[in-house]
């Protein structure tokens, strides 16, 4: 009705132009809430390697970041398999709320193994990104990484974090990076929302990425 009367038109007409909008992807509706504007979604390229700094950065917008817990727990055996250290070796959990131009953007648990970084819990924070700090600080470098993609839906918990819908889809992206003598040196969970993201990949003609 407060179309109708802003713009002089009629309900049908502004019926068509909502659905048009809403083919467009311009707007979405929610059953039994309404219809709203659509997320701009944020495109992250698949076989992206670097850190989420540097990458946001790149793209114009300013990162930050919130530590949720910071503590060190004993590998259990799938984890000491994944980083290839006996099992019960001090890990690094790191468990963060990533930002994008303050909106929370992903909630990252990322592992570290503390045999080969010595009191790493210590020195988070101490540069831009985890990476700038393995690097002036370790000497390591990623230089590979293996990634597996999924959807999974919101907890009461992530939902809270995301200031949206318990159950709403999410993208989980588990990344395990090597450094340049071919070492696990990172594992990291990553929950995004499906609605705030779009994930491409570039291949060549030649099959190379």
């Amino acid at each position: 009705s407060e179309l109708c009367s802003r713009y002089g038109v009629s309900r049908i007409t502004v019926r068509r132009a909502i659905a048009d909008l809403v083919k467009e992807g311009i707007l979405h509706r929610q059953q039994g809430k309404g219809t709203f504007v659509r997320e701009h979604k944020i495109k992250r390229e698949l076989f992206e390697v670097g850190s989420f700094s540097e990458h946001t950065t790149a793209s114009g917008k300013t990162p930050s970041s919130q530590i949720l817990s910071n503590t060190v727990v004993p590998a259990d055996e799938e984890m000491a398999k994944v980083f290839r250290q006996p099992a019960g070796s001090p890990m690094l959990r790191l468990h963060r709320l990533l930002f994008i131009d303050q909106e929370p953007f992903i909630i990252e648990t990322s592992f570290y193994p503390l045999r080969l970084l010595p009191d790493l819990e210590k020195h988070i924070g101490e540069y831009p990104s985890t990476y700038s700090t393995l690097k002036q600080r370790y000497g390591v470098s990623m230089t590979r990484f293996e990634k597996r993609l999924e959807v999974v839906y919101a907890t009461p918990y992530e939902a809270e974090l995301f200031m949206c819908d318990n159950g709403t889809p999410l993208f989980l992206l588990e990344k395990l990076t090597y450094d340049q003598q071919g070492r696990p040196i990172h594992l990291s969970k990553s929950l995004m929302q499906t609605s705030r993201v779009v994930f491409t990949l570039e291949v060549d003609k030649s099959g190379g990425m």
